[in-house]
């Protein structure tokens, strides 16, 4: 298991680095496109969808709003990572308060598409948006970010890993490996930081302690929002019943099972990035 994930992991990593810093917008906005189609496919099942065709109209009806983008999006940069941030904190607090009550409630299936196209669809506005108006070096630090923690969680967790964040719904997670996670983040924040400040690139060049530490709170609150959103799905599939999204990615699951953390955390990423005014470049 651990040496397909790997593979798959040596495989994609280097594919999304290229694409990220490579792609033209468009392109990068067509592929993510691409990404988030195959992610609502494997959401509709697990909320619940059992024919081709029902399936097909969930994904068709995705599909249709990210490429009618131009005829809705108007002014809405201002304020759509907002409620998307919102989203991601209220269900923070449910996952903490009331894990058990979650797993036994009956969705219905609308409430379920809902939210299935709620999450997906703004994952890819607010994606598109960081590559456009944030800039492609800024954007593969958030994948960076959430590899880093995703990687520190999981060893920290073998090593030292015996209080359960979440058993009701993840009873692989701990606590240590989160600790774990935030500690590998506020060293690779500050050592990206440094680097920025040394090669004189961005707004780090004479960057002031507050407007560091603001950055390295950032990365830790973006990355609290990808558990968040790595929890957000093991509880879906826990009320579905079914261990992987889907089986796409040898040792990985489905593009669900790979991308959770960071569609929940690029909300916070991109609505942080503007409010704080932290830019790279």
């Amino acid at each position: 298991m651990l040496k397909n994930r790997v593979l798959t992991a040596l495989i994609l990593t280097p594919l999304a680095i290229a694409a990220i810093l490579f792609l033209p917008d468009l392109w990068f906005a067509l592929l993510w496109g691409v990404v988030i189609a195959v992610c609502a496919w494997e959401w509709s099942n697990l909320a619940g969808l059992a024919t081709i065709p029902a399936r097909g109209g969930f994904l068709a009806v995705c599909v249709g709003v990210m490429t009618s983008y131009q005829l809705w999006a108007g002014d809405m940069e201002e304020w759509l990572a907002w409620p998307v941030v919102a989203w991601w904190f209220a269900l923070s607090i449910l996952l903490r308060e009331i894990p058990a009550k979650l797993v036994d409630i009956k969705y219905p299936l609308p409430i379920k598409l809902l939210v299935g196209w709620f999450v997906l669809v703004s994952a890819w506005v607010l994606m598109v948006w960081t590559q456009y108006n944030l800039g492609p070096t800024q954007l593969l630090y958030l994948f960076m970010l959430v590899w880093v923690a995703d990687i520190a969680a999981y060893f920290a967790g073998k090593r030292w890993g015996f209080t359960k964040l979440a058993p009701e719904i993840s009873p692989g997670k701990t606590a240590e490996g989160l600790y774990g996670a935030l500690a590998a983040v506020v060293f690779f924040s500050l050592g990206v930081a440094a680097i920025l400040y040394l090669t004189e690139s961005g707004s780090f060049i004479a960057f002031s302690w507050v407007q560091l530490g603001l950055f390295v709170l950032l990365s830790i609150v973006t990355v609290l929002t990808s558990v968040v959103g790595d929890l957000f799905e093991s509880l879906v599939k826990r009320v579905r019943g079914i261990k992987d999204s889907g089986d796409i990615l040898p040792g990985h699951g489905g593009l669900l099972d790979r991308l959770d953390s960071v569609i929940a955390a690029v909300s916070v990423y991109y609505a942080g990035s503007k409010l704080l005014e932290i830019f790279f470049r």
